[in-house]
């Protein structure tokens, strides 16, 4: 079968999202291709746009640097980043407006409601506290540098093992005490049984989320909790992010309004309800813009000079000969498929060259591109495709590989979706000028 389109997206993540938000209104036709839900499945909840490279794990939250100045010191000390040679390419003022200006479409566009923070400190399921820049609605109230004095209830539920309440109150207690502003005066626990999961263990996340966004569930539990709370004086709710898939923010208004709690969910680690959230709230824009969608795997390309002329892409027995203008790359890295290493380091589609702290990879070893502690960041995670200010793929001599191909996301290289808080800003900013690019070119 054979399939004609001006802008073919190859990838399933916010990259790929983020580059159809820059097309919607460019009047070109635009075909996705994904074999699976990119990396944004496993999302926190939270979209991290630049962290300060320089700030320190024991600075206190109300210290915390926002993301314009920590944009300013990646582009001040990493003059390999994605956002470093973006910027360089940028005709748009000021690069941390035009940074502001696409992640803010990128919010308002999703069937998801996202809030805005300067920056925000956030409480994740492990107890710690991050810093972030945008966050799911439903966790907003979760922001500790914004809570005064507050007295908080963390909301356990029997046989969850990915959310420990008890532990998660030590935590907060524990980091309130290097704090000089006393965010959190009080916390306490409760393990909330839900009648109809009474004596279940090992609660799936999703599981759960599915069974609470039944109206007789969550009724029931919210009934639970207003009898426990009935004569104690907290202020803040503090919940699992389980709260739902598809009626979160029912949800999280009826708690608010029948405990009169600011109630929040905590980020999330892997397994994560709210980026099933985030993939399906992308897929709905995809639907709703009218967005072709293929489920399927690109094996193969046809090219004439230095222009990409179709792509062949399996889906099941199928094999389906794809025709476009313009192709933007949006695979990510280890996790989507978009960095390989067998034998030798390459992109696997395009056979592209893969860079790392500004010089191409070639046959190195894991050992060689890697650091012995654990804890230790991880120079390997940061390999990937190096572009131009214009989003273009180059070679190892640093020359166009393709003109009509473009690249944006997690697969870029010189930054660390995994360790680095900037993952969801570069995959949007790269999306964005390699759409408007990727237009140009058709």
């Amino acid at each position: 079968m054979e399939i004609t389109t001006d802008i073919l997206i190859l990838g399933g993540g916010l990259a790929a999202y983020a580059a159809a938000v820059e097309l919607r209104d460019s009047g070109r036709e635009t075909l996705v291709v994904a074999k699976a839900p990119g990396a944004s499945a496993l999302n926190s909840g939270a979209w991290d746009i630049a962290d300060s490279p320089i700030r320190g794990p024991r600075d206190e939250w109300v210290e915390w640097p926002s993301w314009r100045e920590g944009l300013k010191e990646i582009l001040r000390r990493q003059e390999s980043h994605p956002y470093s040679v973006l910027a360089r390419g940028s005709s748009d003022g000021d690069f941390a407006d035009f940074v502001a200006a696409k992640v803010r479409a990128a919010a308002e566009a999703l069937p998801l409601e996202m809030a805005e923070g300067d920056p925000l400190a956030l409480v994740t399921d492990f107890g710690t506290v991050k810093p972030s820049a945008w966050v799911q609605a439903s966790m907003r109230d979760a922001d500790l540098r914004r809570w005064q004095r507050a007295k908080v209830l963390v909301l356990g539920v029997p046989g969850f093992p990915n959310f420990n309440a008890r532990f998660l109150r030590h935590s907060l207690l524990e980091q309130q005490e290097r704090q000089g502003k006393s965010h959190l005066d009080f916390a306490g626990s409760l393990e909330l049984e839900i009648p109809e999961l009474q004596g279940r263990v090992s609660l799936k996340p999703v599981e759960l989320a599915q069974r609470l966004d039944r109206e007789e569930t969550f009724v029931a539990a919210g009934q639970a909790i207003v009898r426990y709370l009935e004569g104690k004086v907290y202020t803040h709710l503090l919940l699992p992010p389980v709260m739902g898939i598809e009626n979160t923010p029912a949800i999280l208004e009826a708690l608010r309004r029948i405990t009169g709690l600011a109630a929040a969910e905590t980020l999330s680690g892997p397994m994560s309800v709210p980026g099933w959230r985030l993939q399906a709230a992308m897929e709905r824009f995809f639907q709703e813009r009218g967005i072709e969608c293929l489920e399927g795997e690109a094996v193969g390309f046809d090219a004439e000079g230095r222009r990409i002329k179709s792509l062949y892409v399996h889906q099941g027995d199928q094999r389906h000969k794809v025709r476009a203008k313009a192709v933007i790359l949006a695979t990510g890295k280890y996790v989507g498929g978009g960095v390989e290493r067998r034998g030798r380091w390459k992109e696997p589609i395009f056979n592209l060259p893969l860079f790392l702290q500004g010089k191409a990879l070639r046959a190195q070893t894991l050992p060689q591109v890697s650091r012995p502690g654990v804890a230790e960041r991880q120079p390997f995670l940061g390999a990937g495709a190096a572009i131009n200010p214009m989003g273009q793929p180059l070679d190892a001599d640093g020359q166009v590989v393709y003109d009509n191909l473009f690249a944006a996301g997690g697969l870029l290289a010189d930054f660390n979706p995994a360790q680095e808080r900037c993952a969801a800003g570069v995959s949007i900013v790269s999306a964005s000028v390699a759409a408007r690019h990727a237009a140009a070119a058709c």
